[in-house]
């Protein structure tokens, strides 16, 4: 005689039961969604504030590669003129930048929306530095709670006369 064992398998509710789980967790993991995407549009506020100002520090620094025309002939005067880049640049600038956003996700009808971002640019002649501040709302639900993202970057010697055409592909130096 052989002896019969008990047979391997599941029970029918030992199936339902492992559904019912999958199906509670799957649920609560999908009403996280719209937080996630909340909390990473935050950070996509953040990305494009920082791009923003490196965007305005990028324009003053091709603005200030450029020395005045005045002091294209003389050498000497050229070295004096562009100790800083104060002929270029104000010493304090304001605008307002945009990001578009996804809105939906704050109860919002529409689907996107412009954010403003407010530019304060503050240029600091003796050190010849230029600061950047952009402020941004953390939270795309709450635009009225801003925070702030700072760059300051020192400015190169202005090395160009005015009109100076560039090479079109300059070599990378780190690949040399």
């Amino acid at each position: 005689m052989t002896e019969r064992r008990g047979e391997a398998g599941f029970s029918l509710l030992e199936v339902v039961v492992c559904v019912a789980l999958l199906v509670m967790g799957s649920v609560l993991a999908l009403a996280q969604l719209p937080a996630l995407a909340r909390a990473s549009q935050g950070q996509l506020l953040r990305s494009a504030a920082t791009g923003i100002a490196r965007n305005a520090i990028e324009r003053a620094r091709a603005a200030a590669a450029y020395y005045p025309a005045a002091n294209v002939a003389d050498p000497a005067l050229r070295a004096t003129a562009t100790a800083d880049h104060a002929w270029a640049l104000t010493p304090a600038a304001n605008y307002v930048a945009a990001v578009r956003v996804h809105r939906a996700y704050c109860g919002s009808s529409t689907g996107t929306s412009v954010v403003s971002m407010n530019v304060g640019l503050t240029y600091d002649a003796p050190s010849d530095t230029l600061t950047v501040a952009v402020a941004y709302p953390p939270n795309p639900c709450k635009v009225a709670v801003q925070a702030t993202v700072s760059l300051t970057a020192q400015l190169a010697p202005a090395s160009y006369a005015p009109q100076t055409q560039l090479p079109a592909a300059i070599a990378d130096p780190a690949l040399q």
